[in-house]
């Protein structure tokens, strides 16, 4: 072509051949990826393509993740995700009201801090058939004096 200082699409024209087939060229060789893959499929068989793919890099050899991604996709390998089991609706019981005063308490430990930044700590039970504190217990806790031992 440059001889005869014609085109490329001119000379493919000529000759009744497509473009793609002058710039075509061979797909590469995939048969050491697919053998590699499928080794370590048989080893590893609940691994997915990334740790395929982290193992072969680590091995030295030189294949970019695409061309693992593509044969491992060509040879059906794909797993999906893993489904999680659903947790079944709990039946949902309405709260029973007491029928008469002392039959249910309910227990409540609670803390808060004083005005001088001290520390203190209440134990309240309550009636939950008319809401009335039964025992308030407060507890102070005493500051630790140094050993002297």
């Amino acid at each position: 072509m440059a001889e005869h200082h014609t085109s490329i699409s001119r000379a493919c024209k000529v000759i009744c051949l497509p473009k793609s087939m002058y710039y075509y060229k061979k797909v590469k060789d995939d048969s050491a990826t697919i053998l590699k893959l499928q080794e370590l499929a048989e080893k590893h068989p609940t691994e997915g393509q990334d740790l395929y793919y982290s193992r072969i890099r680590r091995e030295g050899l030189g294949w970019n993740y695409k061309r693992v991604r593509r044969v491992y996709l060509m040879l059906g390998m794909n797993r999906g995700r893993k489904v999680r089991k659903r947790i079944p609706e709990r039946v949902k019981q309405p709260l029973l009201q007491p029928e008469g005063p002392g039959e249910t308490w309910s227990l409540d430990f609670m803390s808060d801090v004083l005005t001088n930044n001290r520390k203190f700590r209440t134990f309240n039970v309550i009636d939950n058939y008319n809401r009335q504190a039964i025992a308030v217990e407060v507890s102070i806790p005493k500051i630790a004096l140094p050993n002297s031992d």
